[in-house]
């Protein structure tokens, strides 16, 4: 079987984005990257150029997908552009058939998100297309096992987690809350987690951080959980998550990006979470053109769901949390 062959919508580092590097690790799992997308003939060959000088990737340009459909022949689209862009390219990569990988969240904008986004997800079960949202720090959870080599692998009474985002405000939550959802989904499966007791408070103001608080809950648990979402931090950026009680911390270490977990004065490596997701999706992706069955998408838009009612808790309280 021949590789699989993808086009990237979003391919620069402009705007903090991880274009570059998802392109790297798709194409060390054996991802053919056959085209990039830009908004312009130039933004697309700067994309490719960067592509070419940085990991030896020949990614062809291409000015829109229109134009990349009527010269090129491709298996799968990765979108890694803002987020408002994501509905118009899913719904162009349903109508020519092609698989999907989706910078999280998978939507974001105006309208009902989680209709829209529980309609794709059927429109993409439905044709059987493979559609997976770029949300890696589940693949952490090996190595939170290897930290606390006694758990259980589950959350049954409360969870945090610390992220740096680069937005405020709305754009933090939007930037940072599908980590920690994806993580409970991880944690606590169950097909229909809500949330309760949603609230906002700012926790600081040196460093500027704002917690969000909110019940995850499944038929089997009720999880308290806190997220604190910290601006203006320095690169590398700080995370960290603790589960009932047990803790740990993202550790990189420079110049050679090498990251641990740690707890104190213990740590164990962390393989990179974002290489190892994307080798699943490489993975899924083929056994999928081989005939495979997809993975059923609606845990996605469960996610979506969920961080929309996050989102729509947040105006009330950012006259009290102005992060």
């Amino acid at each position: 079987m021949s590789a699989p062959r993808v086009a990237l919508v979003g391919a620069r580092r402009a705007r903090q984005g991880l274009g570059p590097f998802v392109a790297r690790d798709l194409d060390a799992a054996g991802i053919e990257i056959r085209a990039v997308i830009g908004t312009s003939a130039a933004s697309a060959s700067s994309a490719a150029l960067e592509l070419a000088e940085r990991f030896a990737i020949r990614a062809r340009p291409h000015a829109s997908l229109d134009a990349l459909l009527a010269n090129e022949s491709i298996d799968a689209l990765v979108i890694l552009s803002p987020a408002e862009t994501h509905e118009r390219f899913l719904r162009a990569a349903l109508d020519a058939r092609l698989h999907v990988l989706c910078e999280k969240p998978l939507l974001f904008g105006n309208g009902d998100l989680a209709r829209t986004g529980g309609e794709l997800a059927d429109a993409f079960r439905a044709r059987a297309l493979l559609l997976e949202e770029n949300c890696q720090w589940p693949r952490v959870l090996g190595a939170f096992r290897a930290l606390h080599p006694a758990w259980d692998g589950r959350a049954r009474a409360s969870f945090s987690m610390l992220l740096a985002p680069v937005g405020q405000g709305v754009d933090a939550l939007r930037d940072s809350l599908s980590h920690p959802l994806s993580l409970l989904q991880a944690l606590c499966p169950d097909a229909d987690p809500r949330l309760e007791a949603i609230g906002f408070e700012r926790v600081s103001d040196t460093p500027a951080t704002l917690r969000v608080r909110f019940r995850y809950c499944t038929s089997h648990a009720r999880v308290s959980c806190s997220v604190d979402l910290l601006a203006d931090a320095p690169l590398p950026r700080p995370a960290s998550l603790a589960i009932d009680g047990l803790r740990a911390e993202r550790r990189i270490r420079l110049p050679e990006y090498r990251m641990e977990l740690a707890d104190g004065a213990r740590a164990v490596p962390l393989p990179d979470p974002l290489t190892q997701h994307l080798a699943v999706f490489a993975a899924s992706l083929r056994a999928v053109l081989a005939g495979a069955r997809p993975p059923d998408p609606a845990p996605i838009a469960r996610r979506l769901e969920l961080l929309s009612s996050l989102v729509d808790a947040f105006p009330d309280a950012r006259k009290h949390c102005p992060i």
